[in-house]
């Protein structure tokens, strides 16, 4: 699926909380709101859908996405696509422990962050576990870094989506306790020559790969939003 295409579904998505939370308003009493926001920050591009359920609680679903590509050599010498992807969806509970904006948040995120990385061989060298091979005997090489898909986040942050009627900005702080990342190297051989040393070093290389990023045990999130109460 293309990038347009993603983001249009995101926002499709958001179309539909906002007529979820329009329907809601008749159904509010005055003391409960329903809130809708656009939200962007480290966490990509998304919403929210907030409830307060007293002047010291409130509850939020959240969603965001974004992806980044780049093609290059990265200090290699063959050509590598690179890629970036943000997915987050989690149910959150906030605390206003003086009855204001300032707020604690603790919930439960499904986290698709993954980073991948797939060569494209054509001339040159792939090195692995400090041995080159030449690009030719090399069918195709793939690296990924991915996280647990369900972790939770602590933070705090400023502002109350649903405290009350009208607009408002909110800002949140926190961290996905993601726990150990999983690295995972994948490449075909060609040459049957060099085939068994090269799955030899394929697999060192992984293990070397998964200590380079195994202290990468939490995902920091900034977050900014702007969105109207019911």
């Amino acid at each position: 699926m293309s990038h347009h295409a993603k983001r249009s579904r995101l926002f499709q998505a958001i179309a539909l909380v906002t007529f979820a939370a329009s329907v809601s308003m008749a159904q509010a009493d005055d003391g409960t709101h329903v809130g809708v926001a656009l939200t962007a920050g480290l966490s990509g591009i998304g919403g929210d859908l907030g409830v307060n359920i007293n002047d010291y609680l409130g509850v939020r679903a959240s969603v965001s996405d974004f992806s980044f590509s780049r093609s290059g050599n990265y200090g290699t010498s063959v050509g590598w696509d690179a890629k970036l992807k943000l997915f987050q969806a989690g149910a959150l509970l906030d605390v206003y422990p003086f009855a204001g904006v300032f707020h604690l948040t603790g919930g439960v995120v499904k986290d698709g962050n993954k980073f991948s990385l797939n060569g494209r061989p054509s001339s040159g060298t792939y090195t692995f576990n400090g041995v080159s091979y030449n690009a030719t005997d090399i069918g195709n090489a793939a690296a990924s870094v991915e996280w647990n898909k369900a972790v939770p986040y602590v933070g705090l942050g400023w502002g109350n989506l649903s405290g009350s009627k009208g607009f408002h900005f909110t800002t949140d702080l926190g961290a996905l306790i993601t726990g150990k990342p999983t690295a995972t190297l994948t490449a075909t051989c060609n040459n049957p020559s060099v085939c068994g040393t090269f799955q030899t070093d394929i697999a060192a290389e992984q293990t070397k790969l998964q200590n380079d990023v195994r202290n990468v045990t939490f995902w920091p999130v900034i977050r900014f939003a702007i969105g109207y109460a019911f």
